[in-house]
């Protein structure tokens, strides 16, 4: 996936067969050379240059060669994890979290960088020193972190180049925050909708490793959506496909179930959170209320499933952003699909989508921003 609103001077360049190679590498974790012909379909004479130029860059490791039946042995490769790396910065309303990502797609560091007031170059002074010190801490060379993505709860305006966040996030709303950054920070960066980011995330390292085409719901403080098409993250013309939340009660007269109405709803039963943070942070899944509260907001979580379903036809509805997982997995088996209620023609009904909680299940939208640019550099 190549992001156009991505510039990456500081990537090194990679082809598009490399590209290939280096996410079936990713995909599999360790896999051989001839295992590679085989699910690229290019011929071992491509296979071997292209995996000699990308160890060559300190890419992908060579290593111990196996057997594969009669004939010479395959070398077995894998990515070098510490060879690039990426950084996320997730923005709400009352949290702003980032992390390390490295060129396999694992965490290696993660930071509260919370302010009083979320002042705009206040949480960037403390992602830059997350950088420095993480960076530094678990040996990237000088550059190797290339890319920073950003994500916000919010809607993009105009020509989709400025965020109009929440009214605790003033000091970030309708400014170029690409551009400031990019000054303060030093490297390339990306800007995007946290539902949006998040189904990247996931697309990498998650549910889209099964699924070409899915849905992701982000539940938290809000509610959005992001979309994964064929494998792409589909954005819409302005950058905001997935605005599924005053489509419920404005439209369809079904509630908007968030992490806030979950609080409301729990602390009718006695129990109270400070906020959306403290409930994740504490969640018991035996808590009275859960139940009732899922209970409610399935037929909202119905018919945004099966929309998803019968408008984009995707393999998957996928639960994520701060549920909690066995909240997730709770949503995803309440949902009811039109076709479990619809009489099927000729008893033959279209292909299903399932209903799945989110496989990256921590940190899912900072997650999701530092893989914005890892993808767009190196994977497909």
């Amino acid at each position: 996936m190549r992001d156009k609103r991505f510039r990456p001077v500081r990537l090194a360049t990679v082809t598009d067969r490399e590209r290939l190679v280096l996410s079936l590498i990713r995909r599999e974790g360790a896999v051989s050379r001839s295992d590679l012909i085989r699910f690229t379909g290019l011929s071992g004479t491509a296979v071997f240059r292209a995996t000699e130029d990308l160890a060559a860059r300190g890419l992908i490791d060579l290593g111990e060669s196996v057997a594969h039946g009669p004939g010479k042995p395959s070398t077995m490769v894998r990515l070098r994890a510490g060879a690039l790396g990426t950084v996320g910065l997730s923005v709400m309303t009352d949290f702003a979290e980032a992390v390390l990502l490295d060129f396999a797609g694992e965490v290696r560091a993660t930071r509260d960088v919370t302010v009083a007031g979320m002042d705009c170059e206040a949480v960037l002074d403390q992602l830059a020193h997350f950088i420095a010190e993480e960076g530094q801490g678990h040996g990237f060379e000088p550059n190797a972190i290339f890319g920073l993505g950003i994500a916000f709860a919010g809607f993009f305006t105009g020509d989709g180049s400025k965020m109009n966040p929440a009214a605790p996030l003033d000091s970030w709303a309708l400014k170029d925050i690409q551009t400031i950054a990019e000054a303060r920070i030093g490297l390339d960066v990306v800007v995007e909708n946290i539902a949006s980011a998040a189904a990247v995330g996931e697309r990498l390292l998650g549910v889209g490793r099964w699924a070409e085409s899915f849905a992701y719901i982000n539940v938290a403080h809000g509610l959005g959506a992001g979309l994964i098409l064929n494998g792409e993250l589909h954005r819409g013309r302005f950058g905001n496909a997935g605005e599924i939340a005053g489509m419920l009660d404005k439209f369809a007269g079904l509630p908007v179930p968030n992490l806030e109405s979950l609080r409301a709803a729990l602390a009718r039963e006695g129990i109270e959170t400070r906020d959306v943070s403290d409930l994740v942070q504490r969640y018991r899944d035996d808590w009275p209320g859960i139940s009732s509260w899922v209970a409610w907001a399935e037929p909202s979580f119905s018919f945004l499933a099966s929309m998803f379903r019968q408008v984009l036809d995707c393999e998957a509805v996928v639960l994520g952003g701060r549920l909690p997982p066995p909240l997730a997995q709770r949503i995803a088996q309440s949902i009811r699909w039109a076709e479990d209620i619809m009489p099927h023609r000729r008893n033959a009904g279209p292909p299903m989508s399932r209903a799945v909680a989110a496989e990256v299940t921590s940190r899912s939208a900072a997650v999701g921003a530092a893989a914005i640019p890892l993808r767009a550099g190196y994977f497909v």
